[in-house]
């Protein structure tokens, strides 16, 4: 029954795409994972013939790609795998020509007459060295060079993506986690495109798996060939992306064999003590020897030559990463009861993790006009994450387990001026995080005077009541055709269907989670809280994706090009539409107000309405719920050659790109539901997709050896995913609550009221200014450098966390500084094999910033009179090195190599103090007095020095 329902469900998928890729029928060359050659062909100073044969022969795999010239001598050759190509025309040949991913050569070229005695090579008259300044995006491509030679020690192929205006790329010190994020827009709306296919994770945050909730890395890097960072005015072709998007492409089999396998490792005695390690060392407690091991191979080369290729990557990573549990407020704790026994399981500890990341690649070309391409990715992973990093004895820790599964099989079929690209996708993720031991998780608190109030949590045993099983799959069907028939046009046009199935299960309180005051003579707690725990809920749905787009890059004249993009997005059941309000949460709505002070006759729904909550807005009947039909995506830019020559090119583009909500808030709005008497969370009826408008204006100078641009940018994000505070007082207002706090109190009975709702806002403006001199042997030196000026600014107020806005509707609408949004920062990255004798590679990356705002709010005055304080962070300054020595054993080599990441030990502080609570609270980290508004440091940002060691043997 399931098989015929697989195979109705295919048929159904492809008799739609089919169609929808028919509407698309007129097709432009976005190039997610290839480049393009287009130019002039001109023969004895006049255009060349109509239909002269134009050849790209790859000259690692001896796949040849084919074109002719049109009437006026112009050609385009599309769909080319970046790599090192040889331009034939009539028999002649070119120079060498290296491409990137992305991009697209301006290459034209004059041939000699046609005597068959005087066959003179074709010489290139337009510059293929300058990359990407025709184009209308923002962004920067990271070579394979720079990828294998700049410093760091996590093997994250994305660490160099802030290298592009406005991007950032930050690995938060204490957890390890990565995260991706494009101006002040939500983490969530960034897109990783792997060989052309997107690695959107739809039940994770941060765009990708892999991000935001992982020690490890989303892909094995040695198998990345290099990749494109567009941080603004992306074309058509990209979807599900308004934020930044990476486009990678990764390394195929070629006719020689070809292979490394490589070690590095870094640990305790090769890493600098934080101040907060060094604070607790002096507590009595020291940092444990701990490790990080990284490991891997790869082999590729030819089953046939000239027609078909393999290409396989391992990597291994294996990370212990140090606690030091540290009770608190010893002082308050007698040398009795269970205060012995519990002190002795504090100290130093580890945090283990595991991953293994696979990538296979078959690669081959049928005759002329066929080429397939099937590969698979396998990404495994084991965490042992503590509930509290310092609070945590051993065995207080969730197991986690985040695990993914893609096949993806190409076929590309070219003839004459058409080339299309049909592809069929799997994809499986599954996030699983459990307990490590099932006790019941117990949160030890001591209090001065033995109350339920002023407590301070001493240490946390038992379980983690954290249990989860989230399972996302998908099926997906795409079909692109471009054309270059018509002069001056290349147009690429394509659709694309994706069924998707979430399986959301678990519940955040698998186990009792109690609270125990420890008494402070006898030292005997007594159990002053308790929250049993919870039975697993969960929701499994179907969601159907489907997209068009239509892209023209218009040559308009030689100096003129217009980049014309349309696309539309749409999708069935984004969260769980066929929900249904639990009767006893709808039902309190309609009821009279129970609260004090509610006139007779006002409903709970009446006094909400009063403070501008339409709580009929929220409510789900299991059809009253409508997806988001009008995702119409313009995309528009331009590029112009003043002097016709590549050396001077101005820019400018605009456009809206549309992303998509998680599906995490569907279970969250379930799973609190199902819980009798407790809180209660409703998402709003009518859905809307996030989007951002983004707009540019630029110029591109040659000066020598180097590419400069300077540019400014300005996006809009609008429609970001916020739970907020939703209850209102008897009169629609906020009752005695904090001028920085929501309405938590609902009617008797039930929780907190807590709504979701499309309402965040978020803008950036910035100017940058960038120079890059490419590496070369010729030179033996590269360097590259982006200084970013940003304003950024978001409509939430007072948490940083960007998913809950809790005083939303409080106050008239109004901007605040973005968390995310440094104001000044320049990354620099070169390297060079002539500063060092014997031939030692030296290369480094720079990064320095003016420091992230922080807001938190000041309860200094007691909790009736909290206030709202922003300013700016420290400075942020770190200085990577690395050297590398190669050297030649046998058939291969054998690299050696020193990473030294913050060279000069500096501490870069970060994750401020969000309360600010004064001594009333008995927060350890107050300042006082007006010193508060500068916020305290609560971890660092940045790693301290750290040392890996490397090798690795290729041939």
């Amino acid at each position: 029954m399931k098989m015929k329902a697989g195979v109705r469900e295919l048929r159904r998928a492809l008799v739609g795409l089919s169609t929808v890729a028919m509407l698309a029928a007129a097709p432009a060359q976005a190039q997610l994972s290839s480049a393009t050659i287009k130019g002039q062909i001109t023969q004895s100073g006049a255009p060349a013939a109509p239909a002269t044969l134009v050849v790209a022969s790859n000259t690692a795999t001896g796949y040849n790609y084919r074109t002719t010239t049109a009437a006026d001598g112009s050609y385009v050759l599309t769909g080319l795998p970046p790599g090192e190509y040889a331009i034939k025309v009539g028999g002649q040949t070119t120079e060498k020509l290296t491409l990137a991913i992305g991009q697209t050569a301006s290459l034209d070229l004059s041939v000699g007459a046609a005597d068959p005695a005087n066959m003179a090579q074709v010489v290139i008259l337009g510059s293929a060295a300058r990359r990407d300044v025709k184009t209308s995006e923002v962004g920067t491509s990271v070579s394979r060079a720079q990828i294998e030679s700049l410093p760091q020690v996590s093997r994250n192929f994305l660490a160099f993506a802030d290298l592009a205006p406005g991007v950032r790329f930050d690995v938060e010190a204490k957890t390890g986690y990565g995260s991706l994020q494009g101006g002040s827009q939500n983490q969530d709306n960034v897109n990783v495109f792997i060989d052309g296919v997107g690695q959107k994770n739809y039940i994770l945050r941060g765009g990708m798996s892999g991000l935001n909730s992982s020690r490890g890395n989303p892909f094995p890097q040695s198998a990345v060939a290099e990749y494109k960072v567009v941080s603004q005015n992306y074309k058509a072709e990209f979807d599900q992306v308004s934020s930044t998007a990476i486009t990678a492409i990764t390394k195929s089999g070629t006719n020689q064999l070809h292979g490394d396998v490589f070690f590095d490792r870094t640990g305790a005695n090769l890493t600098a003590y934080d101040p907060f390690q060094k604070k607790r060392k002096e507590e009595g407690v020291d940092r444990p020897r701990y490790s990080q091991k990284q490991y891997g191979a790869t082999l590729g080369g030819p089953i046939k030559e000239d027609v078909m290729h393999y290409f396989v990557a391992y990597e291994g990573k294996r990370i212990d990463t140090p606690r030091q549990v540290v009770a608190q407020r010893q002082d308050l704790l007698p040398n009795a009861g269970i205060v012995p026994s519990l002190l002795a399981q504090a100290g130093s500890a580890t945090s283990k993790f595991k991953e293994d990341l696979v990538l296979g690649k078959l690669t081959t070309r049928i005759g002329e006009d066929h080429l397939v391409e099937l590969s698979t990715r396998i990404r495994r992973e084991n965490d042992l994450v503590p509930e509290d990093f310092k609070l945590s004895v051993p065995g207080n820790e969730k197991d986690r387990k985040n695990d993914e599964t893609r096949f993806d099989l190409k076929h590309e079929f070219t003839r004459g001026d058409f080339l299309n690209e049909a592809r069929i996708g799997y994809e499986k993720f599954h996030w699983n995080p459990s307990a490590a031991q099932s006790a019941p998780y117990v949160k030890y608190v001591v209090s001065p005077s033995n109350e339920t109030k002023n407590v301070v949590d001493v240490l946390f045993t038992g379980g983690s009541p954290d249990s989860q099983d989230r399972m996302q799959k998908g099926l997906s069907f795409s079909d692109s055709l471009t054309w270059t028939g018509l002069a001056g046009h290349t147009i690429k046009g394509g659709a694309k269907i994706k069924k998707v199935d979430f399986d959301l299960y678990g519940t955040s309180r698998s186990i009792d989670i109690r609270r125990e005051m420890i008494d402070n003579v006898t030292g005997i707690p007594r159990v002053f809280e308790i929250s049993p725990a919870l039975a697993p809920t969960g929701v499994s749905y179907v969601d159907r994706q489907y997209g068009i787009y239509l892209q023209d890059d218009w040559k308009v004249t030689k100096q003129l090009e217009l980049n014309l993009g349309l696309r539309w997005d749409y999708e069935t059941n984004m969260l769980n539409d066929s929900y249904v309000t639990p009767a006893d949460r709808a039902g309190l709505f309609g009821k009279q107000d129970p609260r004090a002070g509610a006139p007779a006759g006002q409903t709970y729904a009446q006094s909400l309405a009063k403070g501008g909550v339409t709580i009929g807005d929220y409510i789900s009947t299991g059809s009253n719920r409508k997806s988001f039909k009008d995702a119409w995506q313009p995309r528009v830019g331009m590029s112009y050659d003043v002097f016709g020559n590549s050396n001077t090119v101005f820019f400018a583009g605009a456009g809206r790109a549309y992303d998509r909500t998680i599906a995490n808030a569907a279970l969250d709005e379930l799973q609190k539901n199902s819980q009798p008497g407790g809180e209660i969370w409703l998402i709003r009826s009518e859905h809307e997709l996030p989007y951002t408008d983004q707009f540019s204006l630029g110029v591109r100078q040659a000066l020598g050896a180097w590419n400069t641009e300077a540019g400014a940018t300005v996006s809009r994000s609008r429609n970001q995913f916020n739970w907020f505070g939703g209850n209102r007082d008897v009169n629609g207002g906020w009752g005695n609550a904090s001028p920085t706090d929501p309405m938590f109190s609902s009617v008797p009975g039930y929780g907190t009221l807590i709504l979701g709702d499309f309402i965040s806002q978020a803008k950036t403006s910035s100017a940058y200014l960038k120079g890059d001199k490419p590496f070369s042997t010729t030179s033996g030196w590269g360097l590259a450098a982006t200084y970013t000026y940003s304003k950024g600014e978001t409509t939430n107020k007072e948490w940083t966390n960007d998913l809950f806005n809790w005083t939303y509707g409080r106050y008239a609408h109004s901007w605040n500084p973005s968390t995310n949004v440094e104001r000044h920062r320049l990354v620099m990255a070169g390297m060079s094999d002539r500063l060092l004798p014997f031939g030692i590679m030296l290369s480094s990356k720079v990064t320095l910033g003016s420091g992230l705002p922080y807001r938190i709010t000041d309860c200094s005055k007691g909790f009736s009179a909290c206030v709202s304080r922003k300013g700016d962070g420290g400075s942020f300054r770190e200085v990577d090195l690395a050297m590398a020595k190669d050297i030649g054993v046998g058939f291969g080599k054998v690299s050696l190599r020193l990473d030294v990441l913050n060279v000069f030990n500096t501490i870069n502080y970060a994750g401020y103090d969000a309360w600010g609570g004064g001594p009333a609270t008995n927060n350890p980290n107050y300042l006082g007095g007006d010193n508060v508004k500068l916020g305290t440091p609560g971890e660092v940002g940045g790693p301290m020095r750290t040392v890996k060691l490397s090798a690795r043997y290729a041939f």
